[in-house]
C-alpha cells in the first residue's frame, strides 16, 4: 500500500535555508534578521522553524513595487501586475500597500442598435 505524502492542501513553507538561497544569504542569524525585519513571522513545529513562501515573495516583490510607485505613481498597479509572476503574490502585495485592485473588464461591448447603445451608457456610468 503506497502513503500519500501531502494527504492535505497547505501553503507553501520554506526552511531558512531556502528562505537564504532566495535573498542570496547564507549566514542563520543573517536571515532571522532579515525576516524580522520585513515582520515575516517565523514559524516552529518540534525542532523546525519556517516561513511561509508567499510572505517572502511579497516581501520581495515590495521594493520593486516601491520602486515603480515612485517612478509611476498613477500607473504602478497595472505595472506591476504586468510584470508579476504570481497571481497571489500580486494581490497581497496590493492589498498590503493599499492599492485597490482593479476588476476592469476582459471583453468589450459593442451595442448594435441604438437602443442597446443607451442601455451600455446608462449602466456603464
Amino acid at each position: 500500500m503506497k502513503i500519500q505524502k501531502n494527504m492535505f492542501y497547505c501553503l507553501p513553507t520554506l526552511n531558512f535555508t531556502q528562505v537564504g538561497e532566495k535573498i542570496n544569504l547564507k549566514d542563520y542569524d543573517a536571515i532571522k534578521k532579515w525576516l524580522m525585519s520585513k515582520g515575516i513571522s517565523i514559524h516552529k513545529i518540534g525542532r523546525i522553524s519556517f516561513v511561509y513562501e508567499i510572505d517572502v515573495d511579497c516581501a520581495i516583490d515590495t521594493v520593486k513595487v516601491l520602486e515603480l510607485k515612485k517612478q509611476y505613481p498613477n500607473d504602478w498597479v497595472e505595472l506591476y501586475k504586468r510584470i508579476s509572476v504570481d497571481n497571489a503574490v500580486y494581490e497581497l502585495v496590493i492589498y498590503n500597500l493599499n492599492g485597490s485592485i482593479s476588476t476592469t473588464p476582459t471583453t468589450k461591448v459593442k451595442p448594435v442598435s441604438n437602443s442597446d447603445y443607451e442601455l451600455y451608457k446608462k449602466y456603464s456610468t
